[in-house]
């Protein structure tokens, strides 16, 4: 039985190790804080997997789900999305348009899609690639997973509501309540309107970029990202942000629908944001003594995870999920 749930678990502590340790949010020295972070960052990251993979769908949906976990997170848990001095740094002051933040609101969810959940799960699932892409967890794992985000969820609002050293206290207004249930609501319809994953449509003969070649675009999207959010004023994130998600998107799209596209382009491209967020660690705020040490300590980690997922990522094609009956 552990065996069969370890991925689970794995991932359970990976979500929020990306999410905010990686990333450089939360140090060393606030160790203290991973139970909490892994009840929300890893409990969602399970269940955006689980129910997709279930589901016989793909990273479309996903990435889908991974939106609406966003949304949960920052608009209902820690309410970075409407708290206007969230961090004392005025997050929702540049690209506000009817009362929302849009370049912060299109920054954070961002981060969750691409790293705290997308990352997470790819870095998983490479690790354990012989496992293919069935399900991990039976009815019930699923319903305790579910109870634990949801309780996750609540403490960390709770503990944001009431205010903390570096975070004033907040409370949601019923609009900003309705706003965020909508907007996930929706996310999650959108995550079921993509098709369940079928090899056949796979039939494009065309050449696709060495998988090393797929992590270093990779790498160079996530760094425009990050420069692009650090650097430039106001709104004008925006638009580059946007074009640059409909450019990744248009190459993946294309290149996934070829047959020699294999699981190792497909991690190579998760690999590719996580070396990013290594970078990232250091640079969005800087870190002295035991928290540098910790930081270096995370990095190497990370390296070395994604090398052992690189090896285990066997060079077959990518996206054929196990009968859901395997979950027994």
């Amino acid at each position: 039985m552990w065996r069969r749930i370890a991925p689970a678990w794995v991932l359970v502590l990976l979500a929020p190790f990306v999410g905010e340790f990686l990333l450089g949010n939360t140090t060393l020295s606030a160790a203290f804080a991973y139970p909490m972070d892994a009840a929300m960052y890893g409990a969602g990251a399970v269940l955006v997997r689980e129910v997709t993979r279930r589901t016989g769908r793909g990273w479309p949906t996903m990435l889908a789900l991974a939106a609406a976990y966003g949304l949960v997170e920052e608009g209902f848990a820690d309410m970075s999305l409407f708290n206007p001095r969230f961090a004392g740094l005025h997050l929702l002051g540049p690209g506000n348009l009817f009362g929302i933040g849009w370049t912060w609101w299109l920054f954070v969810l961002t981060l969750h899609v691409v790293w705290s959940m997308g990352a997470s799960i790819a870095l998983t699932e490479a690790l354990y690639a012989r496992r293919g892409t069935g399900p991990w967890l039976g009815r019930v794992g699923l319903t305790v997973t579910a109870a634990v985000f949801v309780a996750g969820v609540a403490l960390v609002h709770v503990t944001f509501r009431g205010g903390l050293p570096s975070f004033p206290a907040y409370e949601l207004s019923v609009g900003q309540v309705a706003l965020t249930a909508v907007a996930t609501a929706l996310c999650i319809v959108v995550a079921f309107l993509f098709p369940r994953v079928d090899r056949r449509r796979r039939t494009g003969t065309g050449r696709v970029p060495a998988p090393w070649l797929v992590a270093l675009l990779a790498a160079v999207a996530g760094a425009v990202f990050e420069l692009t959010n650090h650097g430039l004023p106001g709104g004008w994130p925006i638009p580059v942000d946007l074009v640059l998600y409909a450019a990744v998107a248009a190459l993946l799209v294309a290149w996934s629908r070829r047959t020699s596209w294999t699981a190792r382009h497909a991690f190579a491209s998760a690999a590719g944001a996580l070396l990013v967020y290594c970078v990232v660690g250091f640079v969005a705020q800087p870190k002295h003594g035991v928290d540098l040490v910790g930081q270096v300590g995370f990095v190497v980690l990370t390296l070395a995870l994604t090398a052992l997922a690189a090896g285990k990522t066997a060079a077959t094609p990518v996206e054929t999920p196990e009968p859901a009956r395997t979950a027994a």
